[in-house]
């Protein structure tokens, strides 16, 4: 999906850093030290342990399975995201998941000189190397981007993997390097939150609705991975502190740990009687870490929705940038952006106006609207803006007017809105209360024969990216609406779905059954296309977790023969010919299921004489022929011989 996210909380035990900066694993012992030669950056290894505790508790962000995608087929991946969404463990994760001789390294390049150094000679056959620069400055990353190609031409001779991580939003990235980039975004918290405390064996089960009332404000929106999974671990020790007690009092005994900041974001905004100040205050809130003259622009856009009168003192007589900053406690950071002291302040701030003010809650989404349409916003910007908004409506119960917004953003718009759309379905379906509802919705569009092309690829992407994460089976049921609506050459809907449904048999028996049904009642030209990419031999035969091939689970041989009939009752020969030319082909390779394959196809062929000719003549280039015309009389009345159908 686009630049919208899915990424894992890092647990309530353990070592930890899902938000920005480094984290090296220290080891009492270098078992390394032969590899690197004099000279080069030093490699610290990632503890094993500590990254098999990471995946147990890692939801994936979204744009993780492209990121995936890139490292495997190329050996190196330039991963970009928001600080907070969990760069650095997606790093990790994908190292961890990519089979290595050893465990993944850091690449620690805390010299002056380090950068100039990163030409690989320190690298073994198979290593996993992970490259922190998310907070590199712009001399560190220009001298570390020119190194770059160096090393993953290294990487790609001794079959190593790298994963590097750029500085968010970079534009110094030249066109062969941003080939390997790939963004993720911040995973919903709530789900992040909740998968945390299933490996903790908290009872999350007994206490979902207290809970989710009371720690949903504090995974949303566009709080960092490493405050969720620093929640998580005080509601788990919350927990162990009083054994006996309720999911009440281990809440309350974590939020007081954390900073219960509500009544100072009322003072604030009763201490603020200037409805301009107010604005400031409400849209640095919505923004924080942005840019001053971001901050400003959004701030103007917000007096006009609301009408608000203009300033209309000259210029140089109104307060200057950092004066008005200033009076709402909200002060430059060193990368020349601007925000609260803490994420906790700047989510108390627009929870107090949206629960406070409520009748302008329709002005403030428009306002989010004209934003991400109209403002200048970096890449950054737009995300955390509509996920706070997202944040508040969902809190909110305002399922609908995002709803909206998503149709609206996704109709005809340029990428930008699209991609804007996809990340407010994608909240909206990983929010434990709104999630029945956006599926719901989702599957209505898909099944509109009038959806829009950019509307029709967010749902694609929600589909694969989210609801598969959850709801596999219905996830597969919206992918098979989209594929068979697609315009011609759009083949994104049909790759996921097949994606899908070949992730294990289940699924995979799940889509045969639903082409045979359609098939017989429909003429989707998508559904002969995905039938016969599901329904070649070498996936049918292929053994099942119960170790027999996917084609002799109960019932399937009838419905993949109803398949074939509706073929060759009702579509050209030319239409599945192809198929059937691997059948008879595979018949003639695998003696062990020959009958299986052939018997399916003459029986399903039965009611069709050209279709059973067809099949006749087909089978003599094989030894088999006179094999294949003994059923085929059989099937016609002449003789009866033993059948395994």
């Amino acid at each position: 999906m686009s630049e919208s996210t899915w990424t894992g909380v890092q647990g309530s035990t353990g070592p930890l850093n899902t938000g920005t900066g480094d984290q090296h694993n220290h080891l009492t012992q270098n078992y390394f030290h032969d590899v690197a030669p004099p000279g080069a950056p030093p490699l610290r290894p990632l503890a094993a342990d500590h990254l098999r505790w990471l995946d147990r508790r890692f939801v994936p962000p979204f744009g993780m399975t492209d990121a995936q995608e890139v490292l495997s087929t190329t050996g190196t991946l330039l991963l970009d995201g928001a600080p907070g969404s969990g760069r650095n463990a997606t790093a990790r994760v994908l190292l961890h998941r990519t089979p290595g001789p050893r465990v993944p390294r850091t690449i620690t390049v805390d010299r002056q000189d380090a950068d100039a150094e990163l030409d690989g000679s320190y690298l073994g056959e198979g290593d996993r190397l992970l490259l922190d620069l998310a907070d590199a400055g712009p001399d560190r990353w220009e001298a570390a981007h020119d190194r770059l190609p160096a090393l993953h031409q290294v990487v790609q001779e001794r079959g190593a993997r790298l994963v590097v991580i750029v500085p968010h939003g970079t534009t110094r990235l030249s066109n062969e390097l941003a080939a390997h980039r790939r963004t993720i975004v911040r995973p919903s918290g709530w789900v992040v939150l909740s998968l945390a405390l299933r490996c903790d064996d908290f009872p999350l089960a007994e206490h979902i609705e207290e809970l989710t009332g009371q720690l949903h404000a504090r995974v949303t929106g566009d709080r960092p991975m490493g405050e969720v999974a620093r929640l998580a671990r005080l509601l788990g020790e919350a927990r162990r502190s009083a054994p006996r007690g309720s999911a009440a009092s281990w809440c309350a005994a974590a939020l007081a740990d954390l900073h219960d900041l509500a009544a100072r974001a009322a003072s604030a905004f009763g201490d603020l009687s200037d409805g301009r100040a107010r604005a400031l205050l409400f849209t640095t809130a919505m923004l924080p870490g942005t840019r001053p003259e971001a901050l400003h622009a959004a701030s103007e856009e917000l007096l006009k929705e609301v009408g608000h009168p203009e300033d209309h003192r000259p210029l140089l007589e109104q307060e200057d940038l950092a004066q008005r900053f200033e009076s709402i406690s909200a002060f430059p950071r060193d990368d020349g952006t601007v925000a609260f002291e803490t994420a906790d302040y700047a989510a108390a701030v627009r929870t107090h106006f949206w629960r406070h003010l409520p009748g302008m809650r329709p002005a403030f989404r428009a306002w989010v609207d004209r934003s991400v349409r109209l403002l200048d916003l970096t890449s950054y910007e737009r995300d955390t803006l509509i996920a706070c908004c997202a944040e508040q409506c969902l809190a909110a119960g305002q399922y609908e007017p995002l709803l909206a917004l998503a149709q609206e953003w996704a109709g005809d718009g340029p990428p930008r809105l699209v991609q804007a759309a996809i990340q407010i379905l994608g909240h909206g379906l990983s929010d434990a209360g709104a999630g029945r509802t956006f599926r719901q919705r989702v599957y209505d569009w898909a099944t509109d024969a009038r959806v829009p092309p950019g509307l029709a690829g967010a749902l694609v992407s929600v589909s694969a990216e989210v609801i598969a994460s959850t709801h596999p089976d219905q996830a597969l049921v919206r992918l098979h609406h989209l594929a068979r609506r697609a315009p011609d050459g759009e083949d994104g809907a049909r790759d996921q779905l097949l994606a899908l449904a070949l992730t294990e048999p289940r699924l995979h028996r799940l889509l045969l059954v639903r082409l045979a049904d359609h098939l017989s009642r429909h003429s989707w030209s998508a559904d002969v296309s995905l039938f016969r990419a599901c329904a070649a031999p070498v996936l049918l035969l292929a053994p099942a977790t119960d170790g027999r091939p996917v084609l002799e689970a109960q019932g399937l041989r009838a419905h993949v023969a109803g398949a074939w009939r509706a073929l060759f009752a009702h579509w050209p020969e030319t239409e599945w010919l192809p198929l059937a030319e691997e059948w008879m082909t595979a018949a003639g390779r695998t003696a062990a299921h020959q009958d299986i394959l052939l018997d399916l196809l003459v029986r399903a062929a039965e009611p069709s004489p050209a279709a059973l000719a067809r099949l006749y003549t087909l089978s003599l280039r094989h030894r088999y022929a006179q094999r294949l015309r003994r059923k085929i009389d059989a099937a016609q009345g002449f003789k009866t011989v033993p059948s395994s159908f």
